[in-house]
């Protein structure tokens, strides 16, 4: 008679292998470590040029919990602005958006710039054509 199927042998290496990979799992979830990495994240998710010139990006907390947006700052090719507005200022809710305006670090009408903007969980990183 043929035995078919797995040998023991590869059946508890697999069993071990699947253990570790799950308590390796729940050891991030517990630690907080992918929490984290996900409880204040952004995005933008429209950028564009006035005619000032002015910059304005429309950001998202694309993130599980709300962040003020004194968390936020905005770099334009590499430079810190920190003259700009938020509207709605204050409280950025989770999966809620906020505008910035105001971004004039330098811009003028027919270059390219990029914007980041920085918050406690990440950044979020665009191109804009003035």
């Amino acid at each position: 008679m043929l035995n078919k199927g797995v040998s023991g042998i590869i059946a508890a290496i697999l069993l071990v292998v699947i253990v570790i990979a799950l308590v390796g799992v729940s050891y991030l979830y517990f630690s907080g470590l992918i929490q984290g990495k996900t409880e204040k994240t952004i995005s933008i998710s429209d950028i564009y040029c006035t005619s000032t010139p002015d910059i304005v990006a429309v950001v998202s907390n694309d993130g599980t919990s709300s962040m003020n947006t004194n968390e936020l700052t905005v770099f334009v090719d590499g430079t810190q602005d920190a003259s700009v507005t938020f509207n709605p200022a204050g409280t950025l809710t989770a999966h809620n958006t906020t505008t910035i305006t105001d971004i004039d670090q330098g811009v003028s009408i027919g270059n390219t710039y990029t914007v980041l903007i920085v918050s406690p969980g990440g950044s979020a990183r665009r191109e804009v054509n003035c």
